[in-house]
């Protein structure tokens, strides 16, 4: 066993010992920090008013033996921490709208560190928080526990959260992946899912696709597998992270319109895009116009397809080919999204829309999607005479 003691620190001190890497968050095992910036200014409000906010845990995880400096963990508080730090750099200001005092929003609305009174910073550097240090005999699979023990109370984690105390190979790949650019600027994943570690997961499935192919994942069990063979032993790791990065490199030339845009931001979809770029990687296929024009097409049919729709009276052979393979994309995409059947499907009818449209199939795919669209609103005028 080990013991804890209680001690304070002022937001100066921990704002050094954090900037100078004194403090540090273990990302190997942590959820990750994600804020938002209402979050932020109002942790910085109860501050100003000299409220209490929760309590921090710290464990010194190691000492040198020579010079007696030591790097210490943050065990629970890395999001008030980093939040207090931002602000006395200056990278946010207090929006009033998220002020919750009529008092402080009068006095400190849209004020960034630099614009507060002298007295104030003052009170604000020598805010004292309440830091519960735990015992430097501790080990790290003790404070990993500790660590989920504690979030426990805001929210059971989830699967990958306990993935991710796991460190690793494979586990360090997921978590490079993650942080790729495109995530961000493509807003693929919400702040929410940032959060649970849900793009660390799709990333971690990533490579799973990139090594086995498409698989069956209905469960957890060929991720929890890799977490734990591939700790160690990832012989190639390297290569795998190079190719599945040029993969990722390549997902924006995709997104070449807002209907495409909103159809990949979907996992399901965005999962079997993927599967058509490896495929693509596999056979050494560049991207050209006539696969991103198949890919619009192939959009744009399936926005206004419906399981309901009956045109078999009113097309020719070309476009029931088309329409046919909507409908099983349709189907594989409506339940069990994560079945080797169902992903299959999807891969082979989005290839198909991409690389195996001739001349006669693309003039069919406009006229198809002309009477497609007379349906629907066919559809919608019967309802109305209904009603």
């Amino acid at each position: 066993m080990f013991n804890f003691t209680d001690n304070r620190k002022s937001i100066k001190e921990i704002s050094s010992m954090f900037e100078n890497a004194k403090l540090i968050v273990d990302d190997s095992y942590q959820r990750r920090s994600v804020w938002s910036e209402k979050d932020k200014i109002r942790l910085i409000e109860t501050v100003l008013l000299n409220l209490i906010i929760p309590v921090l845990f710290f464990w010194k995880a190691d000492t040198d033996p020579e010079t007696g400096e030591s790097i210490t963990h943050i065990v629970d508080g890395q999001q008030r921490i980093k939040a207090l730090c931002s602000f006395v750099n200056n990278e946010f200001k207090l929006k009033p709208q998220y002020l919750l005092d009529a008092t402080t929003k009068k006095k400190y609305a849209n004020k960034f560190f630099k614009d507060l009174d002298p007295e104030d910073k003052k009170a604000l550097w020598n805010y004292q928080l309440m830091v519960i240090d735990i015992d430097p005999v501790a080990t790290r699979a003790d404070i990993i526990t500790m660590f989920n023990r504690l979030n426990l109370t805001d929210y059971n984690l989830n699967d990958q959260e306990k993935r991710n105390s796991m460190s690793g190979e494979f586990a360090a790949l997921a978590r490079e992946l993650s942080d790729a650019p495109i995530w961000e600027e493509k807003h693929l994943f919400t702040t929410t899912d940032v959060k649970r570690m849900k793009d660390v997961e799709f990333c971690a499935s990533l490579i799973l696709l990139y090594k086995k192919g498409i698989i069956d994942q209905t469960d957890q069990t060929a991720l929890n597998q890799a977490y734990e063979e591939l700790q160690e032993g990832y012989t190639d790791a390297e290569s795998d992270k190079e190719a599945i990065f040029a993969a990722i490199d390549l997902i924006p030339r995709f997104f070449i319109s807002p209907e495409v845009t909103k159809f990949l931001k979907k996992k399901t979809q965005l999962y079997t895009l993927f599967s058509v770029v490896f495929y693509m990687q596999r056979e050494k296929i560049e991207v050209g116009e006539k696969q991103l024009t198949n890919l619009q097409h192939f959009v744009d049919l399936y926005a206004v397809f419906s399981n309901d729709m009956d045109l078999s009276e009113q097309i020719v052979d070309t476009e029931k080919v088309l329409f046919d393979r909507l409908k099983k994309y349709k189907l594989a995409s409506s339940e069990g999204l994560n079945k080797h059947t169902n992903r299959m499907i999807r891969y082979s009818v989005m290839k198909n829309f991409m690389f195996d449209m001739d001349t006669e199939l693309e003039c069919a795919a406009n006229t198809l999607l002309e009477k497609m669209k007379a349906a629907g609103v066919q559809a919608e005028a019967d309802i109305e005479d209904e009603e």
